[in-house]
C-alpha cells in the first residue's frame, strides 16, 4: 500500500542546538546541472536535483561553465540513465550509465556517485527507512526510499510487531513480531518476501539489530530471567550472552567496528544508557545528563550517540558526544533517532511525523506525515 505525499523541506527554528560535526562542513558545494535529454530526461533531472540537495552538502545553481565549478550532464530514457560528472578544471571524472528497471534507482546511484566523487562521503539518495505505522489500523512495517519515494507496506497479519531493523543493501529485514502470542525475532528476506523466526528459545526475543558487517545480531532475550543482550548469527545457531545482570536490558546497538554495544539498562532505576564489549565484559554507563535515555543508535563515525531523553516533559532527541561526554538536544517533542549512513542526517519521529535532521547546517524535511501512530524508524546502512 503506497502513500501519496510531497517531500516538504523546510528549516528547523531554534531546535537545533549546535552542530554534531565540523561548522566548516556545512558549506554547500554548488553544482552545475545541465537540460538532460531523452524521453524520461526531465523526470531524472528533477529526482536528481532534489538527491543533491537533500544530501546537504551539494547546490543546485544555474551555471553551466566547468571552469566556475563542478558539472552535471546526462540523459534518459526509458528510465535509464547516462551520467557524466566533470570537475572544476574539465576534466571528465566518471561517465556511467544506469540500467536499472526502474528510474528512481538510477537517479538515486547517479547522484550517491556524485556526492561520493565530490565530498568523498557516501550518498544516501540509494538508502532506505523502515519504520512501523498504524494507518490500517494495526502496526505494520514500512519500507521507504530516503526521500519519501516508494513507500510500500512490507508486513500485513495485523498482528503486534515493531523494531524493524535493515541490513546492509537493504536486502534482509529483521522485526519483533508477537504473533505467537510471545515477543519472536523474524527475519524476511526482501526480495522474495520469505521469513521466518530467527531463535526457538522461550522467552521474549526482541529488538535485534543487524551487525555493520550484516552477519550478525544483537538482541534482548529473556530465557535466562531478566532480560539481558545477546548475539546471534543470522540463522540463530550460536547465541553469545553478552550481559550477566538481575536488570532488564534492552534496545542495543552496534559500534561501526562491530567490537562493541550501546544499550539501555534499568539498573539505576530508570532506563540509562550502557557500553560493552561485543564479547562481554562489564558494562560502562553513559552519564547523558538525562534521567530516562532510551532507543540509542550508535553513529557511523563512532563518535556520536543518538537517544531519546525523556525528564519530566516531553521526549527529545539528543546528541551524546563520546570525546566530550555532553549530551545536546537536537529535537525537541521528538523519539526515536536513527542514523543515515553518512553519520550526518538522522530520521526521527516528531509530531506525529518522520523528519530527516541535517546535523550539520539544521534543514529538516518530512518524509511521512498525517499518519497514525509513527514509530521506530530504522536508517539502512
Amino acid at each position: 500500500m503506497i502513500f501519496k505525499h510531497r517531500l516538504l523541506l523546510t528549516l528547523i527554528a531554534g531546535l537545533l542546538m549546535g552542530p554534531v560535526l565540523r561548522a566548516q562542513d556545512s558549506a554547500r558545494v554548488p553544482v552545475g546541472l545541465e537540460e538532460f535529454i531523452g524521453g524520461t530526461g526531465e523526470s531524472a533531472s528533477q529526482l536528481l536535483k532534489a538527491d543533491l540537495v537533500n544530501s546537504g552538502m551539494l547546490s543546485i545553481g544555474d551555471n553551466s561553465n566547468p571552469g566556475n565549478g563542478w558539472l552535471v550532464r546526462g540523459s534518459s530514457s526509458a528510465g535509464r540513465i547516462d551520467g557524466a560528472l566533470i570537475d572544476k578544471k574539465g576534466n571528465l571524472l566518471f561517465n556511467n550509465h544506469y540500467d536499472e528497471p526502474d528510474l528512481r534507482d538510477n537517479a538515486h546511484a547517479f547522484a550517491d556517485d556524485i556526492a561520493n566523487a565530490i565530498t568523498g562521503t557516501r550518498g544516501i539518495a540509494s538508502t532506505k527507512i523502515a519504520f512501523v505505522s498504524h494507518r490500517t489500523g494495526a502496526p505494520e512495517i514500512y519500507l521507504a526510499d530516503s526521500d519519501g519515494g516508494r513507500i510500500q507496506q512490507i508486513t500485513s497479519t495485523g498482528r503486534l510487531k515493531g523494531s524493524p531493523s535493515l541490513g546492509p543493501g537493504s536486502i534482509l529485514l529483521t522485526y519483533t513480531s508477537y504473533a505467537s502470542g510471545f515477543a519472536d525475532v523474524v527475519l524476511k528476506d526482501l526480495r522474495t518476501g520469505d521469513e521466518r523466526p530467527v531463535l526457538a528459545a522461550p522467552g521474549t526475543n526482541s529488538g535485534a539489530v543487524f551487525s555493520p558487517d550484516g552477519t550478525r545480531l544483537a538482541l534482548s532475550m529473556s530465557f535466562g530471567g531478566d532480560a539481558d543482550i545477546y548475539v546471534s548469527t543470522l540463522s540463530g545457531s550460536r547465541c553469545q550472552r553478552v550481559t550477566h545482570s538481575k536488570s532488564v536490558e534492552f534496545s542495543p546497538s552496534w559500534s561501526p567496528d562491530g567490537n562493541r554495544l550501546v544499550f539501555c539498562s534499568d539498573a539505576t532505576g530508570a532506563p540509562q544508557l550502557f557500553v560493552a564489549p561485543r564479547s562481554g565484559g562489564n558494562p560502562e554507563r553513559l552519564d547523558t545528563g538525562w534521567r530516562s535515555s532510551l532507543s540509542p543508535d550508535w553513529s557511523p563515525d563512532g563518535v556520536h550517540i543518538a537517544f531519546t531523553g525523556r525528564d519530566k516533559g516531553r521526549p527529545g532527541v539528543m546528541i551524546h558526544d563520546l570525546t566530550s561526554g555532553k549530551s545536546r538536544l537536537l529535537l525537541n517533542n521528538a523519539q526515536d533517532p536513527a542514523w543515515a549512513p553518512n553519520g550526518r542526517h538522522l530520521v526521527a519521529v516528531q509530531n506525529d511525523s518522520l523528519v530527516i535532521v541535517d546535523t550539520v547546517n539544521g534543514q529538516r524535511r518530512t518524509l511521512v506525515s498525517g499518519v497514525p501512530r509513527l514509530s521506530e524508524p530504522a536508517w539502512s546502512r
